[in-house]
């Protein structure tokens, strides 16, 4: 049997979820997660499906996995990153680590969001739901609920752990505007998903 052709994945990554992953991201952050050894192949498909917008069942269906399986990664992910099973968190706490492959940054202008929807984005990469938010906050889930909508909206995320990633790319919160975080880190450049 002959070797495989140079252009032709051979990590565990790519041959476990390449097909999944490659149509999702840029080209640089694909490869970035084929070649990382930071968390197993299993994982990285995992917290990039959620991180691209897909929900936990989307998510499941893409592996060919029950949603009970993909559960388990994400507890072992959370372990990993020393964080709770949140999506939104575990995908912030992914991109904050520097073994992990970031999103490629956008091109466009950041949007300018209000106050209420950077409390509500900053609640998400804390690992905060809009429940307990609501609880500590003199605003109700129904309004919380509301200013999340609009946040999603402005950064054009399906679901709050995108929006996270949407943030991610235009390098709006802490330590996302660092050069090595936009240059050197795996996964800079190419276009956003």
């Amino acid at each position: 049997m002959s070797p495989a052709p140079p252009s032709t994945p051979t990590s565990s990554a790519a041959s476990s979820y390449g097909f999944v992953l490659a149509p999702l991201v840029p080209a640089p952050e694909y490869q970035a997660l084929v070649a990382s050894d930071f968390l197993n192949p299993h994982l990285l498909t995992a917290l990039t499906l959620i991180a691209v917008g897909r929900t936990r069942k989307q998510a499941a269906e893409a592996m060919g996995i029950k949603q009970t399986t993909l559960t388990s990664y994400f507890a072992t992910a959370a372990t990993t990153l020393g964080c709770a099973p949140r999506m939104p968190l575990l995908v912030h706490r992914a991109y904050g680590h520097p073994a992990f492959p970031t999103p490629a940054r956008v091109s466009a202008p950041a949007p300018v969001l209000v106050p209420n929807e950077w409390m509500v984005l900053l609640a998400h990469t804390g690992g905060i739901t809009l429940q307990h938010l609501s609880g500590s906050r003199m605003l109700s889930l129904d309004s919380l609920t509301r200013i999340n909508r609009s946040l999603m909206a402005k950064l054009k995320a399906e679901t709050p752990a995108h929006s996270v990633r949407r943030a991610w790319q235009y390098a709006l919160l802490p330590g996302t505007d660092s050069p090595t975080a936009s240059t050197t880190r795996p996964g800079a450049g190419g276009q956003a998903s």
